[in-house]
């Protein structure tokens, strides 16, 4: 049985993705014993790096002409190389050993993040960011932590996904109600393919620990502060990590790319 943790990174004008995958991989390693990491890439962002096991180079980008690389995403599972996957994004940081969530995970086909949590380890169900969510009433799902294995019904899911990305436009203006993105979000394609599968979502696994910290300001909800990151000061003190007066000990998406050359 092979598990472990897989994301994309695409470069594009804005961001190094690759630097951040580096830093997301020295993490988990630092943290975890049972793990292996694969990063998905394309031909201009490959790289070669001791923290990460395997480098795959994508044949076909399907967000080659996209500002934003979303597109590709539907392809984790043919292209995950472990039996057992949990996938990522790259602007993440581990802060605590997760060895034990695979003795939980691996009894599944399919477990996501469903809501978050704040800087100070409380769930949030709604922000903010997820209005469309609501008016088409999809579930609460993150793609940035979630769990699959190698199985029919994940194959069957992300099959889903896959037409829903190839058809962006139409699925955009026809299934979905007052949706603008330019480009396919995943969370957006992966909840969408998930209602398809199980519209009532009576078999939704919500695991209380098997969440992240989402650092968008309105997620933490600091009214009084102009800026949540010169109020929070987000830092780090050796291997530990601390917003606020917290000392991070879940998962951390920082999401805010100028925290990784101010933290690492």
């Amino acid at each position: 049985m092979s598990r472990g943790f897989l994301w994309f990174a695409q470069n594009n004008n804005s961001t190094d993705y690759v630097e951040l995958s580096i830093t997301l991989a020295k993490s988990i390693k630092r943290w975890n014993r049972d793990n292996k990491v694969c990063v998905v890439t394309d031909q201009s962002s490959r790289f070669s790096n001791e923290h990460v096991d395997v480098v795959k180079v994508l044949s076909e980008d399907d967000s080659a002409s996209h500002d934003v690389k979303w597109a590709n995403e539907y392809k984790a599972f043919r292209l995950t190389p472990f039996t057992h996957t949990i996938k990522l994004e790259a602007d993440m940081l581990w802060t605590i050993n997760t060895d034990w969530w695979w003795h939980h995970l691996w009894q599944h086909d399919l477990v996501f993040s469903v809501d978050c949590f704040d800087y100070r380890g409380k769930v949030v169900e709604q922000t903010p960011y997820r209005k469309l969510f609501t008016r088409n009433r999809l579930p609460n799902i993150y793609n940035g932590l979630m769990y699959f294995r190698r199985s029919a019904k994940a194959k069957r899911f992300y099959e889903i996904a896959e037409q829903i990305v190839k058809n962006w436009e139409k699925v955009k203006n026809d299934v979905l109600i007052a949706c603008h993105d330019t480009f396919p979000s995943t969370d957006v394609v992966f909840a969408l393919a998930y209602r398809i599968m199980d519209p009532t979502a009576e078999h939704l696994i919500d695991y209380d620990w098997f969440k992240f910290i989402h650092h968008k300001p309105a997620v933490n909800n600091i009214d009084m502060a102009k800026n949540q990151n010169d109020y929070l000061y987000p830092n780090r003190s050796s291997n530990a990590v601390y917003i606020g007066e917290t000392r991070v000990s879940r998962v951390w998406h920082y999401h805010d790319k100028d925290l990784h050359a101010r933290i690492f």
